[in-house]
């Protein structure tokens, strides 16, 4: 049977079935029919024709017979065999009849395959009925779509006669069940074919109001109409019994993206569910499981035995049990076991794939823009043709419709949720074959209550990250777990829901009562999080993020061949057997071999054999992975076995093997690298060449027999070349092949190793390979032979073993070119020039450095050829010059630097030049330095090589300049990189002004400096348009129009003064409005005749101001002046300009307003014959007036988008609407974010150290009154004496009653609960402390704030002996001044925006961010290692990668100047008042470092000490300089927010760059670095004041209406530093620069300090005038401090003291002509209190000798600082490994290292450690017992207890411990330590074979 559907008929049947529903009214009668009908209609299909009525008639006849034997009463059953239906698209022109549907339309196909139903009726009514489904598909018939298959729905084959649905209806009076199995499904979710179908669906369901019921209403009709029935008819009440069963048998769901082919990637998922619900009365019960559901990445056609299958999601369970009674609520609980995911880019790419699919696509839009028409953009408009959105009518809405029942409705309903483990990783590789490298673990727990009327919700989460250590093989924390490791980081959500309070606040007697959020979610967090960050963890980020890129890009290819995990390489020379592990199996061999024959140089892959390998799982996350679990045997041919090589981990390890034909043992190496999760093994000799020449070498052996050269190999520049192993001992020579291939002969020496063993471990020499001509020079290569450094060495108990070596082949001279031009190069009696472009370098192949000549030509530089020379030989300097002259008539010069690197055995030479000078103003310019001069002309675009004359480059040079007919300018520096100004070059009739910027080069030598004019115009609108500068008289000047097409820059020169512009459209004969050019303006409209208006801006920074113009947008005008009132005619004008006379508006009119004089005062003044007004039209306003007696006219001034609206009405309605209700809502949502503390490790792995720790640190106790609305705290004053007296009440055993503070009057009272206090004013108090983070988040319909804290944020060195131990603190203020203010957060941010949804601007009415006051102390050490942990490790490509540098700095020089358009509104926000703080920052530096610093340090702070050599400027120690960057300001300007970051960083980054100019490094910058910094903006104002003394305020006070502005709050400070700029003598003999503070500030400030007890340092530097106020300080230093210590601390405290006063002492400043008033005195005082109060947040981590990192361990930790910091001297390579108190004296300590065990005891008086005793393992005679709790230790004699004990010759000494579990600890630790340290020395040890001269071959 077939039936044919197209989506017409589909919407009639619809129709139909709707409305005939929609008239029922009895739902009851519904929900019945509904439930026969399925039977009924396929009955009536199959054509048995039943009388409908029956079924009813026969029940009442059942009830009169009254027989026990039940009998049937009804049986039907029919089948029928397929039942197709076929859907059509609708036919827009469907003009056949039915019966010839085009098959062109067809959509889908849907079949039902043996359907049978069968059932029984019993006479009490009972009925059974049963149907059954064997198959059902759905094939996609669409035409002109390609795919592989077509079936979309089927059933899974099996070759059974499975059925696919079976569905049982049993119902007695007393209950009735139904059970459902559906099995086999496949259904394959093609997701644009199901989007279609749903489509035909959707398009057919009727438009109008009868909508569809939905299942949920007839579900609460069913429930409510049971009890009804029940109340009917009671004997039929017991029969309500229902049980309703469904199981879903092994379902398979596929979803793909494409159908084209049949592999493409595609997601498999499968499950199993039961589902039981039984329901009996008012009461029902239900369970649902979800069983095996796992989701498989696979292609999307598999055979059965596909390997290609990657599993997403591994098999979870998921269950949900639900029971309601009749009168007890809803409880429901959700448990989940493992939801085990895993992440690939595979599986990330597939998934993207089918959701690319899902998405529709975007339509194309039409590119053009609507122009808007401006002819008439000045017109008055009339308001009725115009749609406001705020002179629209809300439609009101009934109030007692917000009012449902909830009351009294489901209190008390309960959702338990518990998910047990969540785990997921993310993977790196390509397709399905995947290494983990992360692993995060989580759990989650949460409990729901009330959800019907107030939903409260709380959950508790957990969390622990791990990534996987490659060179390791083991994972590493990421998030660690806290308290040492016994549980995950916790973290605890709270929501609850408040009723919504309708009113708006009531102001109360002072401040404002808010009710509370509708929704408040609070999250936080009682734990520390702890992340650790390795090089290697970079490495993994890296990693991911360049895999799952590639893997989400488009491009991505699916059939990638994956690489194999295991490679095994044969590089012996000889053939080799391998045998593996039996968890490993060879690629595409069968399982069974497990012996493979790998030939000379061929390779072997092996795979898992196990699909799923082993370290997926929990297994191997923290336990160290044993590497036993994959190994190789090796059998060489002819040789002895290696057994058991572990290959889990990269390593070199060495093994001796024998062979029958010689005497001694032979050994082999293996060499295991990892990369990107493959290992290679390569099985090699015991030695390595590595080619540093861009040229191969053929490698030749000295064979014994035929003593001729034979070849072995070749090896290949930068890679390693394996010697063979018969080639070991032989003597090897080179020659070079490739591009050099016969030019050159072999070399006439061998590259000598191994005979210089005996005299050094390193080994140099030089090799000659002679020219094939006789007369040129012959190839020079240097070797360097070096030990290979191994992990392991198995030498079978013998000590000989071949030594490894690796021997490196240099050129001896690399010439680099850095300069934009090409150069040439004759190195003297070689055979030709070479050419070297720009950036790029090249090998000198035949320099000896022994006094040869190279000629240098500098190629087509200002048209000419430039030539010079230079010597290279062993003593050159780092830097030199050398002077080129060309070829010309008039001899002229031009002069550049070499830079001299040595790295490895060779010379690298960079040509640069010290300056790139480059001229953008089209101008000719000439700079002049001491006796240089040059010219620069103006058509020259290329760049002019500049280099100053002094024999010594490294001195302060400066450079004077001047503009085609100018005098010279004052001279400046061309030093200060990162920094901008501006030059002023004067001349007769204008002064010329040029900017400069100073950029550095990205190689570090060079300074590139730019010179533009100061002033550029720039034409962004789409008119050609003439610019001219207006004169004081009003004309423009001699009639100079400049003319500048559109989209062009123009530089602009000023003749006059005025600073006034005027701007005409080319054609027109007027001009526009004068407005100022010399002033920020974000944009002014001034008004045109021919195109409406044109916006001009004006940007201006420190050397450049960009004047652009571009066309008019809407939202452009000053203002929108709407007159919305019946009656009033409105006269308004520009506030000044009365000679213009005022416009009109009469009643209902709106007209657009510009300024008349964009040069005038910018204010707006309006009149009617009642009142007048001004305005300037910045910031929301609004007023009222009397019209007359009846009506009051209002107005009001808001933005609609970027449009000012100034609105007159009558209607309040209207001005509460465009203001937005302003006043304060509730808040729909709520959010609170409190993290307590988080702490960031900073580790290097390769280093095996912890660099650094940085945490953010929650707050000491913090007492806080709640005296209105919300918590405030004490000041630190009041907060001490409580918490004093608070102790004090909890030791007094908590005495109930009030307690009165005699210090500052309190009463409070700690018993009750909530605390209290009841004077100076009562009110509840609390202990608390402010978290590290905070965050609290609120939105109201119109209004979102945003406060976040930051409390303390700390940054310690953790490296040993460092100078500085905390690098970086918060600096807290003085305490005079500190005790009477509350606890303020380090950093604290408000942010107040209002949003409408008629706009796109967000406004933002309040932003505030300040920053306390903050010290940095850096050491170079520190500053090495944070740098060697973030650069990668460089590999010798980072040469060859130079070129593309200095592309880069070339490319970057072409760029021109064109912002992006200010018409672009996306992020564009409106700022009323945005204020971040001042910074003030405390800088000491050190050249010194850690104890422990290597020559390697040193290469990453190379390029800043190149940097400073080269500017002449030597970095000195500093200590303590203060540096004050002035805050940052903005009111009532509009800003996109990328445009606003870049303002800010650059408003503080220039700042402190020129501060450190002139205070650290003594150079002059241009402009002023202190004081104000010219114009940001108008209304972005920059001054300094003292952070502390700033103020953020939240939401509320924000409404409260404090805010007059931050001026009033900091009104007795002064903008800008005092300007004097005083010179001290530096602490080494530096001029730094110190400035002065305000002096009233100071003043203040003393008062505050001189509260205090003065000490007598106070009075004497008061009384000491005379004196030179440094020598004071330092002095007073001496006697105060150990006195203030010895307070303190005692005795301890004195000497500790002492030593503080004398380092003031040698470290303040000791002279200079400086004031009383110095704020430089300010600070040391300020210095001196502080730094006690800071300390280390915890000692470093310690790191084992195997470098895995382990979660941090106190314990451990500390014993680890302890022998860090104690003096005694250690002995070579040792390394703490356990350590341990010993009972019974105070702080001693056992402390076991890799070579031996000593005793520790601190003495307190001096902080000194002294060693007790100590025994070395070598002395050790046995190893050490237990007994009982004490360990035993014996060792030999030492000396001066031979008289102890005569008759034995050991000694033993008992140690008493804590307890045996302690003892037994570290026992095995000694134990550990010996053998460890055994395996140690001999890799350390020196093979002694080639040191014994006679075993020389």
């Amino acid at each position: 049977m077939k039936v044919a559907l197209s989506q017409d008929d589909l919407t009639v049947l619809l129709k139909i079935v709707m409305e005939n529903i929609g008239e029922a009214v009895n739902p009851q009668t519904e929900t019945k029919t509904s439930a026969d009908s399925v039977q009924k209609q396929g009955g009536a299909q199959d054509g048995s024709d039943l009388p409908k009525g029956s079924a009813p008639i026969k029940k009442e006849e059942s009830n009169v017979l009254d027989s026990k034997e039940l009998y049937e009463t009804l049986k039907f059953d029919f089948n029928f065999e397929s039942l197709s239906l076929v859907l059509y698209n609708s036919d827009p022109t469907l003009k056949a009849p039915l019966s010839q549907r085009q098959d062109s339309l067809r959509l889908g196909e849907f079949i039902l395959h043996l359907m049978t139903a069968s059932g029984k009726m019993f006479e009490d009514g009972a009925l059974e009925a049963s149907t059954k489904l064997t198959a059902c598909t759905l094939d996609d018939c669409r035409q002109g779509i390609q795919r592989v298959t077509s079936r979309m729905v089927d059933k899974k084959d099996d070759g059974g006669d499975s059925v696919m649905i079976d569905l049982s209806f049993t119902q007695s009076q007393s209950e009735s069940s139904v059970v459902a199995v559906l099995q086999k499904l496949y259904v394959c979710a093609s997701v644009e074919f199901l989007l279609a179908v749903a489509d035909f669906f959707i398009k057919a369901m009727p438009q109008g109001p009868s909508a569809t019921p939905n299942k949920s209403n007839q579900l609460q009709l069913k429930q409510v109409n049971v009890p009804r029935a029940a109340s009917e008819k009671a004997p039929d009440s017991s029969r309500s019994k229902m049980k309703i069963k469904a199981v879903v048998i092994d379902t398979e769901v596929v979803f793909v993206a494409s159908l084209m082919k049949a592999d493409a990637p595609a997601l498999a998922a499968s499950f199993q569910c039961d589902f039981t619900l039984v329901s009996e009365g008012a009461s029902q019960k239900m369970t649902a499981s979800l069983r095996e559901l796992k989701v498989l990445a696979c292609p999307f056609l598999r055979d059965k035995g596909d390997k290609a299958v990657t599993t997403v999601l591994r098999p979870a369970c998921l269950t949900l049990e639900t029971r309601m009674h009749q009168t007890e609520p809803l409880t429901a609980a959700v448990t989940v076991d493992a939801i085990i995911v895993k992440i690939s880019p595979m599986i990330l790419n597939t998934v993207m794939t089918i959701v690319a699919a899902m998405t529709p696509k975007a339509q194309e839009v039409g590119s053009q823009v609507k122009t808007e028409d401006v002819s008439n953009l000045w017109a008055v408009k009339n308001l009725n043709n115009c749609s406001y959105w705020f002179l629209g009518v809300d439609m009101a809405s009934e109030v007692t419709d917000k009012f449902s029942d909830r009351e009294g409705r489901g209190i008390g309903e309960n959702l338990v949720v518990d998910v047990k483990l969540v785990q997921v990783t993310m993977e790196s590789g390509l397709g399905h074959r995947t290494v983990p490298l992360l692993l995060a673990e989580s759990s989650f727990k949460g409990k729901a209550q009330d959800w019907t009327s107030l939903l409260n919700i709380s959950a508790d989460m957990t969390l622990e990250v791990h990534y996987y250590n490659e060179m390791q093989a083991a994972w590493e924390p990421l998030i660690e777990r806290v308290e040492d490791g016994r549980r995950r980081w916790n973290l605890k959500l709270e929501m609850k829901n408040n009723p919504i309070q309708d009113k708006s606040p009531v102001p109360g007697d002072d401040f404002v009562v808010l009710p509370e959020a509708q929704t408040a979610i609070n999250i936080c967090s009682k734990d520390t999080m702890n992340i650790t960050i390795s090089k290697c963890c970079l490495h993994v980020f890296t990693n991911l993020a360049k895999a799952f890129s590639e893997g989400t890009a488009t491009t991505f290819d699916h059939s990638l061949k994956e690489k194999a995990p295991y490679t095994i390489k044969n590089a012996l020379g000889i053939p080799l057997q391998v045998q593996h592990s039996s968890n490993l199996r060879a690629l595409g061999s069968g399982a069974k071999e497990r012996i493979h024959e790998v030939g000379v140089g061929q390779s072997v892959k092996l795979e898992y054999a196990v699909i799923e390998h082993i370290h997926r799982g929990r297994l191997s996350a923290l336990q160290r992975q044993e590497s036993c679990l994959f190994s190789l045997s090796i059998v060489p041919s002819g040789y002895s076995e290696i057994a058991n090589i572990p290959i889990a981990k990269p390593s070199r390890r060495l093994y001796n093997v024998r062979s029958p034909m010689f005497e001694d043992a032979v050994s082999v190496v293996t060499q295991i690298d990892a990369t990107e999760g493959n290992k290679v093994i390569t099985v090699r000799s015991p030695l390595q060449i590595k080619n540093h020449f861009s040229i191969p070498f053929a490698i030749y052996k000295l064979s014994m027999k035929t003593r001729s050269l034979e070849p072995v190999g070749e090896a290949e520049p930068e890679k390693e070349f394996h010697v063979p192993l018969d080639s070991y001992r032989c003597q090897l020579f080179l020659r070079p092949v490739g591009m050099l291939d016969g030019q050159f002969k072999e070399s006439s020496t061998f590259i000598a190793w191994k005979e210089e063993l005996h005299r050094s471990s390193e080994v140099r020499a030089v090799l000659q390979c002679p020219s094939s001509e006789i007369n040129y020079l012959p190839l020079i290569v240097n070797t360097v032979a070096v030990p290979d450094e191994l992990s392991f060495i198995s030498s079978h108990g013998e000590e000989d073993w071949d030594p490894a070596y690796l021997i490196h082949l240099c050129p001896t001279v690399t010439i680099r070119n850095l300069l934009p031009y090409t150069i040439c190069y004759l190195l003297e009696g070689a055979a030709e020039t070479h050419e070297l472009a720009e950036g790029s370098s090249a090998d000198v192949h035949s320099a000896r450095i022994s006094g040869e000549i190279m000629e240098l030509v500098l190629v087509k530089y200002q048209g000419r050829n430039w030539s010079g020379h230079m010597k290279i030989h062993e003593g050159l300097p780092e830097f030199f010059l050398v002077c080129f002259t060309s070829n010309s008539l008039d001899s002229l010069s031009v002069d550049l630097s070499v830079h001299v690197g040595r790295a490895s055995g060779q010379m690298v030479l960079s040509v640069f030049s010290p300056y790139w000078i480059i001229n953008k103003t089209s101008r000719v310019l000439q700079y002049r330095a001491e006796e240089i001069q040059i010219k620069h002309p103006s058509d020259f675009r290329d760049v002019i090589l500049f280099s100053f004359k002094k024999k010594n480059i490294f001195s302060k040079n400066k450079v004077q300049l001047c503009v085609s007919t100018s005098t010279w300018s004052s001279s400046f520096s061309l030093d200060t990189v990162g920094s901008y100004g501006c030059v002023k070059c004067p001349a007769n009739n204008m002064d010329y002004l040029v900017g400069v910027s100073i950029q550095m080069s990205s190689f570090n030598l060079t300074r590139i400096v730019m010179m533009s004019p100061f002033y550029t115009l720039v034409n962004k609108s789409s008119f050609e348009l003439e610019v001219g500068e207006v004169q004081t008289t009003g004309t423009v000047t001699n009639g100079k129009w400049h003319y500048i097409a559109a989209a062009e820059c123009l530089p602009l020169w000023p003749e006059t003064t005025t600073g006034k512009l005027c701007v005409r459209v080319v054609g027109s004969e007027t001009a526009s409005k004068s407005f100022f050019f010399n002033k920020q303006d974000n944009g002014t409209l001034l008004g045109m005749d021919l195109c409406g208006g044109i916006i001009a801006a004006v940007n201006i920074a420190d050397h450049a101001t960009v004047i652009s113009f571009s066309d008019y947008y809407e939202g452009a005008a000053p203002a929108l002046i709407i007159n919305h009132t019946l009656s009033l005619t409105l006269k308004y004008q520009q506030s000044g300009n009365e000679e213009l006379g005022k416009e009109e508006l009469k009643p209902g009119e709106a007209k657009l307003f510009a300024w008349n004089n964009p040069a005038a005062i910018r204010k707006l003044s309006w009149s009617c014959p009642q009142q007048t007004g001004e305005l300037d039209l910045l910031k929301d306003e609004s007023g009222q007036f009397c019209y007359n007696q009846n009506t009051q006219i209002h107005w009001v001034s808001f933005l609609d988008g970027r449009q000012r609206v100034l609105l007159f009405t009558e209607d309040v309605a209207i001005v509460t609407k465009a203001r937005q209700a302003e006043e304060m809502e509730q808040f729909e949502k709520e959010i609170n974010v409190s993290l307590q503390n988080l702490g960031l490790s900073l580790i290097n792995n390769e280093t095996k150290q912890e660099i650094s720790y940085i945490g953010i640190t929650s707050s000491g106790v913090v007492w806080e009154m709640k005296p209105k609305q919300r918590w405030k705290p004490f000041n630190q004053k009041n907060i001490n004496l409580l918490e004093q007296t608070y102790q004090k009440h909890l030791s007094a055993n908590k005495q109930p009653g009030w307690i009165k503070l005699q210090e500052n009057n309190f009463e409070v009272n700690f018993t009750k609960f909530p605390m209290e206090m009841r004077h100076p004013f009562a009110c509840n108090i609390r202990r608390n402390f402010l978290s590290g983070i905070q965050a609290e988040f609120k939105q109201s319909p119109h209004q979102r704030s945003l406060r976040a804290q930051v409390h303390w944020l700390q940054v310690d060195n953790q490296l040993p002996g460092a100078i500085f131990p905390i690098v970086f603190h918060p600096v807290p203020p003085p305490k005079s001044i500190a005790l009477d203010s509350e606890p303020k957060p380090f950093i604290d941010v408000s942010i107040i925006t209002r949003f409408n949804e008629h706009s796109q601007v967000m406004q933002f009415k309040y932003f505030m961010a300040l920053v306390q006051e903050m010290a940095l102390k850096i050491d170079q050490g520190f500053l090495g290692a944070i740098i060697a942990l973030f650069t990668p490790a460089t590999d010798l490509q980072a040469d060859k990668q130079k070129t593309k540098l200095i592309e880069q700095d070339l490319e970057a020089l072409k760029a021109e100047l064109m912002e992006t358009s200010i018409t672009d509104t996306s992020g564009l926000g409106f700022f009323e008042h945005l204020h971040i703080s001042p910074i003030k920052l405390h800088l000491s530096l050190s050249l010194g470092s850690g104890e422990e610093s290597d020559k390697q340090d040193m290469v990453a702070i190379q390029s800043i000490n190149l940097l400073l050599k080269s500017i002449g400027a030597t970095l000195t120690d500093v200590d303590d300089l203060i540096f004050k960057l002035a805050c940052f300001e903005v009111r009532y300007q509009f800003y996109r927010r990328d445009q606003l970051m870049w303002t800010v960083s650059r408003h503080y980054g220039e700042q402190f760059l020129k501060q450190m100019y002139v205070l650290v490094l003594g150079l002059d910058v241009l402009g002023n670095p202190f004081g104000l910094i010219r114009g940001l903006s108008e209304g972005v104002e920059a001054f300094f004041y003292e952070p502390f003394q700033g103020a953020v305020q939240g939401p509320e006070e924000f409404a409260e209406g404090f805010v007059i502005g931050v001026r009033s709050l900091l009104g007795h400070t002064v903008g800008g530093a005092a300007g004097v700029v005083s010179r001290i003598t530096g602490s080494v003999g530096k001029g730094l620069a110190a400035i002065t503070m305000d002096k009233e500030y100071q003043q203040k400030r003393r008062e505050e300090m001189n509260r205090q007890p003065k000490d007598f340092g106070d009075s004497l530097a008061k009384g000491g005038k005379g004196l030179l106020w440094g020598v004071v300080g330092g002095v007073t230093g001496i006697v105060t401090k150990p006195v203030e210590g010895a307070k303190k601390e005692g005795a301890a405290g004195f000497f500790k003291g002492l030593g503080k006063g004398l380092v003031g002492v040698v470290a303040r400043p000791t002279g200079g002509i400086v004031d009383m008033a110095s704020s430089t005195f300010q600070g040391i005082q300020r210095v001196a209190e502080s730094t006690e109060e800071v300390s280390k947040i915890r000692p470093p981590r310690l790191i084992r000798e195997d470098g895995i990192i382990r979660p941090f361990n106190q314990g451990d930790a500390e014993g680890y600082d302890l022998f860090q910091r104690s003096e005694i001297k250690k002995l070579e390579g040792e390394l703490f490994r356990e350590h341990c108190k010993v009972p019974g004296s105070r702080k001693t300590s056992l402390v076991v290292t890799n070579r031996r065990v000593m005793c520790l005891k601190e003495i307190d008086f001096v902080d000194h450690i002294n060693k007790d005793w100590e025994c070395l393992f070598e002395n050790f005679t046995r190893p050490p017992s237990l007994q009982g709790s004490s360990l035993n230790i014996y060792t030999k004699d030492q000396g001066i207890k031979m008289f102890q004990n005569k008759d034995s010759q050991d000694s033993m000494r008992e140690v008493p411990l804590q307890n045996p579990d302690i003892a037994r600890k570290m026992c095995s630790a000694i134990d550990e330590a010996k053998t460890s340290r055994q395996q140690h020395q001999l890799v350390k040890q020196k093979s002694r074979r080639f040191i014994k001269q006679n075993t020389l071959p």
